[in-house]
Protein backbone atom coordinates (compact mmCIF):
# COMPACT_ATOMS: atom_id res chain seq x y z
CA UNK A 1 0.00 0.00 0.00
CA UNK A 2 1.45 3.65 -0.92
CA UNK A 3 2.26 5.81 1.59
CA UNK A 4 0.66 9.03 2.19
CA UNK A 5 4.05 11.20 1.55
CA UNK A 6 4.46 8.91 -1.71
CA UNK A 7 0.68 9.29 -3.03
CA UNK A 8 1.37 13.34 -1.98
CA UNK A 9 3.55 13.65 -4.17
CA UNK A 10 2.52 11.76 -7.16
CA UNK A 11 -0.78 13.69 -6.90
CA UNK A 12 1.26 16.83 -6.65
CA UNK A 13 3.22 15.79 -10.59
CA UNK A 14 -0.15 15.01 -11.49
CA UNK A 15 -1.78 18.50 -11.51
CA UNK A 16 1.18 20.25 -12.57
CA UNK A 17 1.13 17.76 -15.69
CA UNK A 18 -2.54 18.70 -16.30
CA UNK A 19 -1.36 22.64 -15.45
CA UNK A 20 1.23 21.72 -18.22
CA UNK A 21 -1.33 20.39 -20.30
CA UNK A 22 -3.55 23.07 -20.76
CA UNK A 23 -0.86 25.30 -21.43
CA UNK A 24 -0.12 26.39 -18.12
CA UNK A 25 2.98 26.78 -15.58
CA UNK A 26 1.21 28.74 -12.37
CA UNK A 27 -0.31 26.60 -9.63
CA UNK A 28 -2.52 29.12 -8.52
CA UNK A 29 -5.06 30.32 -10.89
CA UNK A 30 -3.75 34.15 -11.41
CA UNK A 31 0.12 33.39 -11.50
CA UNK A 32 -0.99 32.73 -15.39
CA UNK A 33 0.17 35.52 -17.43
CA UNK A 34 -1.08 39.29 -16.84
CA UNK A 35 -3.53 39.10 -20.62
CA UNK A 36 -5.04 35.88 -19.50
CA UNK A 37 -6.51 37.15 -16.21
CA UNK A 38 -8.34 39.95 -18.17
CA UNK A 39 -8.81 39.79 -22.30
CA UNK A 40 -10.98 41.29 -24.68
CA UNK A 41 -12.42 40.05 -28.13
CA UNK A 42 -15.35 41.02 -30.80
CA UNK A 43 -18.41 38.85 -31.23
CA UNK A 44 -19.95 38.55 -34.03
CA UNK A 45 -23.35 37.42 -34.37
CA UNK A 46 -25.12 34.63 -36.13
CA UNK A 47 -26.04 35.93 -39.70
CA UNK A 48 -29.03 33.48 -40.72
CA UNK A 49 -29.05 31.87 -44.49
CA UNK A 50 -31.72 33.39 -46.72
CA UNK A 51 -35.16 32.09 -45.88
CA UNK A 52 -33.92 30.48 -42.86
CA UNK A 53 -35.50 32.71 -39.94
CA UNK A 54 -34.31 31.20 -36.59
CA UNK A 55 -32.17 28.54 -35.57
CA UNK A 56 -32.63 25.63 -32.43
CA UNK A 57 -28.79 24.84 -32.58
CA UNK A 58 -26.57 27.16 -30.39
CA UNK A 59 -23.59 28.93 -31.93
CA UNK A 60 -20.72 27.65 -31.41
CA UNK A 61 -18.57 29.99 -28.78
CA UNK A 62 -15.58 31.81 -29.55
CA UNK A 63 -12.07 31.32 -27.89
CA UNK A 64 -12.19 31.40 -24.36
CA UNK A 65 -11.51 35.38 -23.08
CA UNK A 66 -10.20 33.24 -19.98
CA UNK A 67 -8.53 30.57 -19.37
CA UNK A 68 -6.76 30.07 -16.43
CA UNK A 69 -5.59 26.83 -14.40
CA UNK A 70 -4.30 25.84 -10.96
CA UNK A 71 -3.28 23.02 -9.54
CA UNK A 72 -6.04 21.35 -7.25
CA UNK A 73 -4.99 22.19 -3.71
CA UNK A 74 -4.62 26.03 -4.92
CA UNK A 75 -8.39 26.24 -5.43
CA UNK A 76 -10.37 29.00 -4.21
CA UNK A 77 -13.24 31.23 -4.53
CA UNK A 78 -12.62 33.53 -7.51
CA UNK A 79 -14.94 36.34 -9.28
CA UNK A 80 -15.48 36.65 -12.97
CA UNK A 81 -16.76 40.03 -14.70
CA UNK A 82 -18.14 39.65 -18.16
CA UNK A 83 -19.32 42.76 -20.28
CA UNK A 84 -20.69 43.92 -23.33
CA UNK A 85 -20.51 47.12 -25.33
CA UNK A 86 -21.49 47.86 -28.57
CA UNK A 87 -18.69 48.85 -31.07
CA UNK A 88 -18.44 52.83 -32.10
CA UNK A 89 -20.30 53.63 -35.63
CA UNK A 90 -22.18 50.23 -36.58
CA UNK A 91 -25.30 49.77 -36.89
CA UNK A 92 -27.71 46.74 -36.49
CA UNK A 93 -29.79 45.24 -33.75
CA UNK A 94 -27.43 43.73 -30.95
CA UNK A 95 -28.25 41.48 -28.17
CA UNK A 96 -28.84 38.97 -26.40
CA UNK A 97 -25.11 37.99 -25.32
CA UNK A 98 -24.90 34.68 -23.04
CA UNK A 99 -21.95 34.08 -21.20
CA UNK A 100 -20.43 30.68 -20.03
CA UNK A 101 -18.02 29.86 -17.19
CA UNK A 102 -16.52 26.53 -17.48
CA UNK A 103 -15.58 25.67 -13.63
CA UNK A 104 -14.09 22.88 -11.36
CA UNK A 105 -11.25 20.94 -9.81
CA UNK A 106 -9.35 18.11 -10.15
CA UNK A 107 -10.34 16.17 -13.76
CA UNK A 108 -14.02 17.62 -13.53
CA UNK A 109 -15.63 20.19 -14.19
CA UNK A 110 -19.39 21.45 -15.30
CA UNK A 111 -20.67 25.32 -17.21
CA UNK A 112 -22.76 27.99 -15.92
CA UNK A 113 -24.83 30.20 -18.37
CA UNK A 114 -26.10 33.87 -17.67
CA UNK A 115 -27.16 37.19 -19.26
CA UNK A 116 -24.43 39.87 -20.13
CA UNK A 117 -26.69 42.92 -20.75
CA UNK A 118 -25.10 45.33 -22.99
CA UNK A 119 -24.28 48.71 -22.05
CA UNK A 120 -25.13 52.18 -22.65
CA UNK A 121 -24.56 54.02 -26.03
CA UNK A 122 -26.38 57.13 -28.03
CA UNK A 123 -27.74 56.22 -31.17
CA UNK A 124 -31.03 53.82 -31.89
CA UNK A 125 -31.87 51.08 -31.78
CA UNK A 126 -30.31 50.14 -34.78
CA UNK A 127 -26.78 51.83 -34.88
CA UNK A 128 -24.91 53.66 -32.56
CA UNK A 129 -24.41 57.71 -33.49
CA UNK A 130 -21.00 58.46 -35.29
CA UNK A 131 -18.55 59.33 -33.23
CA UNK A 132 -19.33 58.71 -29.58
CA UNK A 133 -18.00 55.65 -27.72
CA UNK A 134 -20.08 53.00 -25.97
CA UNK A 135 -19.96 51.77 -22.33
CA UNK A 136 -19.62 48.63 -20.55
CA UNK A 137 -22.61 46.83 -18.88
CA UNK A 138 -21.83 43.36 -17.35
CA UNK A 139 -22.60 40.31 -14.83
CA UNK A 140 -20.28 39.47 -11.85
CA UNK A 141 -20.35 35.74 -10.88
CA UNK A 142 -18.27 33.99 -8.12
CA UNK A 143 -17.44 30.36 -8.24
CA UNK A 144 -15.45 27.55 -6.24
CA UNK A 145 -12.73 26.81 -8.41
CA UNK A 146 -9.54 25.63 -9.60
CA UNK A 147 -10.34 26.44 -13.34
CA UNK A 148 -11.58 29.06 -14.90
CA UNK A 149 -12.56 29.02 -18.83
CA UNK A 150 -14.85 32.23 -19.36
CA UNK A 151 -16.73 32.41 -23.47
CA UNK A 152 -19.69 34.48 -24.77
CA UNK A 153 -21.96 33.58 -27.26
CA UNK A 154 -24.31 35.72 -29.48
CA UNK A 155 -27.85 34.05 -29.51
CA UNK A 156 -29.49 36.94 -31.86
CA UNK A 157 -30.67 33.62 -34.00
CA UNK A 158 -31.01 31.36 -31.08
CA UNK A 159 -34.78 30.22 -30.15
CA UNK A 160 -35.56 27.90 -27.08
CA UNK A 161 -36.11 24.54 -28.35
CA UNK A 162 -38.75 22.84 -26.47
CA UNK A 163 -38.17 19.08 -25.02
CA UNK A 164 -38.36 17.64 -27.96
CA UNK A 165 -35.73 19.29 -30.40
CA UNK A 166 -37.50 21.39 -32.07
CA UNK A 167 -39.11 25.79 -31.46
CA UNK A 168 -42.89 26.66 -30.87
CA UNK A 169 -44.83 27.00 -33.83
CA UNK A 170 -41.60 25.58 -36.40
CA UNK A 171 -41.15 22.27 -37.65
CA UNK A 172 -41.97 19.02 -35.74
CA UNK A 173 -44.13 21.13 -33.66
CA UNK A 174 -48.11 19.91 -33.73
CA UNK A 175 -48.38 24.17 -34.02
CA UNK A 176 -46.77 24.19 -37.48
CA UNK A 177 -47.32 26.05 -39.18
CA UNK A 178 -48.18 29.03 -37.67
CA UNK A 179 -50.60 31.89 -39.65
CA UNK A 180 -48.46 33.58 -42.76
CA UNK A 181 -46.40 36.21 -41.05
CA UNK A 182 -46.96 35.19 -37.72
CA UNK A 183 -43.62 33.57 -36.74
CA UNK A 184 -41.28 32.23 -35.38
CA UNK A 185 -38.72 34.39 -35.69
CA UNK A 186 -34.54 34.83 -34.49
CA UNK A 187 -35.11 37.36 -31.04
CA UNK A 188 -33.30 40.30 -33.06
CA UNK A 189 -33.11 38.93 -36.98
CA UNK A 190 -35.57 39.99 -39.30
CA UNK A 191 -35.20 39.68 -43.33
CA UNK A 192 -36.08 43.55 -43.15
CA UNK A 193 -33.88 44.80 -40.87
CA UNK A 194 -30.20 45.13 -40.60
CA UNK A 195 -28.30 42.57 -39.83
CA UNK A 196 -26.93 41.91 -35.99
CA UNK A 197 -24.01 44.09 -35.03
CA UNK A 198 -21.29 42.68 -33.59
CA UNK A 199 -20.48 43.73 -29.97
CA UNK A 200 -17.37 43.81 -27.64
CA UNK A 201 -16.94 41.54 -25.13
CA UNK A 202 -14.95 41.46 -22.07
CA UNK A 203 -13.59 39.40 -19.16
CA UNK A 204 -11.17 39.52 -15.89
CA UNK A 205 -11.04 37.74 -13.42
CA UNK A 206 -9.50 37.78 -9.51
CA UNK A 207 -9.82 36.16 -5.96
CA UNK A 208 -12.50 36.67 -3.57
CA UNK A 209 -15.02 39.03 -3.58
CA UNK A 210 -18.26 40.01 -1.53
CA UNK A 211 -20.82 41.05 -4.56
CA UNK A 212 -24.70 41.12 -4.48
CA UNK A 213 -25.55 41.21 -7.91
CA UNK A 214 -28.12 39.34 -9.66
CA UNK A 215 -27.40 37.14 -11.89
CA UNK A 216 -30.28 36.04 -14.78
CA UNK A 217 -30.77 33.61 -17.72
CA UNK A 218 -33.42 34.25 -20.28
CA UNK A 219 -34.95 31.90 -22.25
CA UNK A 220 -36.42 33.41 -26.08
CA UNK A 221 -39.40 30.72 -26.89
CA UNK A 222 -41.25 32.28 -29.39
CA UNK A 223 -41.05 35.96 -31.15
CA UNK A 224 -43.71 36.38 -33.05
CA UNK A 225 -45.56 39.16 -35.44
CA UNK A 226 -47.51 42.01 -32.87
CA UNK A 227 -49.98 42.18 -35.48
CA UNK A 228 -50.66 38.49 -35.72
CA UNK A 229 -50.71 36.86 -32.44
CA UNK A 230 -50.96 33.48 -32.02
CA UNK A 231 -52.25 30.70 -29.20
CA UNK A 232 -49.18 29.12 -27.25
CA UNK A 233 -49.94 25.81 -27.40
CA UNK A 234 -49.20 22.40 -28.68
CA UNK A 235 -52.61 21.83 -30.03
CA UNK A 236 -54.08 21.63 -27.38
CA UNK A 237 -51.32 20.17 -25.26
CA UNK A 238 -48.12 22.57 -23.22
CA UNK A 239 -45.08 23.22 -24.47
CA UNK A 240 -42.08 22.01 -22.34
CA UNK A 241 -38.83 22.90 -21.90
CA UNK A 242 -35.72 22.04 -19.21
CA UNK A 243 -34.98 24.23 -16.12
CA UNK A 244 -31.32 25.80 -16.98
CA UNK A 245 -28.78 24.99 -14.21
CA UNK A 246 -28.63 27.07 -10.70
CA UNK A 247 -31.85 28.34 -11.63
CA UNK A 248 -33.50 29.53 -8.33
CA UNK A 249 -36.56 31.24 -10.12
CA UNK A 250 -38.82 32.02 -12.90
CA UNK A 251 -40.75 34.56 -14.15
CA UNK A 252 -42.66 34.69 -17.56
CA UNK A 253 -42.76 37.80 -19.83
CA UNK A 254 -45.23 37.94 -22.47
CA UNK A 255 -46.70 40.43 -24.97
CA UNK A 256 -49.52 41.52 -24.47
CA UNK A 257 -49.39 40.82 -20.85
CA UNK A 258 -53.64 41.06 -20.71
CA UNK A 259 -53.12 37.45 -21.82
CA UNK A 260 -53.00 34.41 -19.57
CA UNK A 261 -50.84 31.75 -19.59
CA UNK A 262 -50.59 28.57 -17.42
CA UNK A 263 -47.30 27.53 -15.87
CA UNK A 264 -46.37 24.00 -14.64
CA UNK A 265 -43.25 23.35 -12.38
CA UNK A 266 -42.30 19.11 -12.43
CA UNK A 267 -39.58 17.17 -11.20
CA UNK A 268 -41.31 14.47 -13.55
CA UNK A 269 -42.87 13.13 -10.30
CA UNK A 270 -44.94 15.93 -8.63
CA UNK A 271 -46.25 18.93 -10.76
CA UNK A 272 -46.73 22.59 -9.30
CA UNK A 273 -49.38 24.50 -11.33
CA UNK A 274 -49.34 28.24 -11.43
CA UNK A 275 -51.54 30.89 -13.65
CA UNK A 276 -50.11 33.95 -14.67
CA UNK A 277 -53.37 35.86 -15.69
CA UNK A 278 -53.39 39.36 -16.79
CA UNK A 279 -50.95 42.38 -15.77
CA UNK A 280 -46.93 41.95 -14.62
CA UNK A 281 -45.56 38.49 -14.30
CA UNK A 282 -45.00 37.33 -10.27
CA UNK A 283 -41.68 35.77 -9.58
CA UNK A 284 -41.98 32.16 -8.61
CA UNK A 285 -39.47 30.05 -6.67
CA UNK A 286 -38.05 27.39 -8.10
CA UNK A 287 -37.59 24.08 -4.87
CA UNK A 288 -36.07 20.88 -4.82
CA UNK A 289 -35.75 18.67 -7.69
CA UNK A 290 -37.91 20.63 -10.02
CA UNK A 291 -35.84 20.74 -13.51
CA UNK A 292 -38.50 21.08 -16.35
CA UNK A 293 -41.45 23.19 -16.75
CA UNK A 294 -44.72 23.94 -19.28
CA UNK A 295 -46.49 26.85 -20.58
CA UNK A 296 -49.32 27.71 -22.29
CA UNK A 297 -52.25 29.82 -22.95
CA UNK A 298 -54.90 29.57 -20.93
CA UNK A 299 -57.65 29.95 -23.22
CA UNK A 300 -58.03 30.21 -26.72
CA UNK A 301 -58.23 33.95 -26.73
CA UNK A 302 -54.86 34.35 -24.65
CA UNK A 303 -52.54 34.65 -27.79
CA UNK A 304 -49.15 36.43 -27.73
CA UNK A 305 -46.26 37.86 -30.07
CA UNK A 306 -43.86 36.88 -27.91
CA UNK A 307 -42.92 34.89 -25.15
CA UNK A 308 -39.46 34.50 -22.72
CA UNK A 309 -38.69 33.52 -19.74
CA UNK A 310 -36.17 34.72 -17.18
CA UNK A 311 -34.81 33.08 -14.55
CA UNK A 312 -32.45 33.77 -11.79
CA UNK A 313 -29.28 32.14 -11.38
CA UNK A 314 -27.12 31.28 -8.42
CA UNK A 315 -25.62 28.92 -5.69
Amino acid sequence: MMDAKTLSMLQNQQNLQNAKRSGKTGTRLLDDAENNVGNATELAPEILPAGMLFTVNKQPAPPRLLNLTAESKAGQSVTVVMTAARKGDTSGNAGPVTGIIEFGNGTQNTAIEFDIPIGPYTGTFQGVTPGTQPQDSGTVIQVPTGIIRARSRYDDAYVTPELGGYAFGGPGSAAFPLPAGAGPFAPVYRPHNLPPAPLQIKAFANYFGRHHSKLYKTLYLYTGSATSPVVFAEGVAPCFYSIPPFAKSIQIIRLPNTSSMDLVLSDQIANEPYTITTGPSPVIEITGNQNTFSLKSTGNADTVALVKVVFEIGF
